[in-house]
């Protein structure tokens, strides 16, 4: 059985340098859970086992999933120059430009306010059968060429993404392993 698939290049056109990325794992639940499982997250990672918590902490406004909202992204950023100095923490917020509940389907994309990156990414469950169901997690980011300081961040990014998703994948294969519990939401 497929595990997991991960993919991010760098690509240099005329005016900027992007990053496309995409990330596709089977999980052995049904469709559905896994997509509680998401929203789950989203609303309090905290009560997941979704999201690498190590690398970052996502957090809705308002505490509900809809197009429209925003999502605040809290990361603590490895340096993959040098592993022996403190992670970079940095929070960055994302519009929720589509949200599909019955379809399973959540688009970000950065606000104006990004320090570096403009883009965003896609976040898809779909039913494999037998119970399983696959996920797609694909997007592009990109920034202006030409400022050697943003040039790095975007370097510095690859690093993160890669981390980030490799960490994903362990969440699903540990998860796995536990049986997918999803904690009681109850106080």
């Amino acid at each position: 059985m497929h595990n997991h698939t991960l993919m991010v290049s760098r690509s240099t056109e005329a005016d900027c340098i992007s990053y496309p990325y995409r990330f596709e794992a089977t999980v052995e639940l049904p469709a559905r859970e896994l997509w509680a499982h998401w929203i789950a997250t989203l609303v309090d990672y905290r009560k997941t086992w979704l999201w690498p918590t190590r690398y970052s902490q996502p957090s809705v406004s308002g505490s509900t999933v809809e197009k429209g909202g925003r999502v605040t992204m809290t990361y603590q950023i490895p340096n993959p120059y040098d592993s022996t100095r403190p992670d970079t923490r940095v929070s960055h917020e994302f519009d929720i430009v589509d949200f599909q509940d019955a379809d399973m389907r959540f688009e970000y994309l950065t606000t104006d306010a990004h320090s570096f990156l403009q883009g965003g990414g896609t976040f898809e469950v779909m039913e494999a059968g037998d119970g399983t169901s696959s996920l797609a997690w694909h997007g592009e980011y990109r920034h202006a060429i030409g400022d050697a300081r943003i040039e790095r961040q975007g370097d510095a990014f690859v690093h993160y993404l890669c981390t980030f998703y490799t960490a994903t994948a362990e969440c699903i294969r540990k998860a796995h392993r536990q049986e997918f519990a999803l904690p009681d939401r109850d106080p």
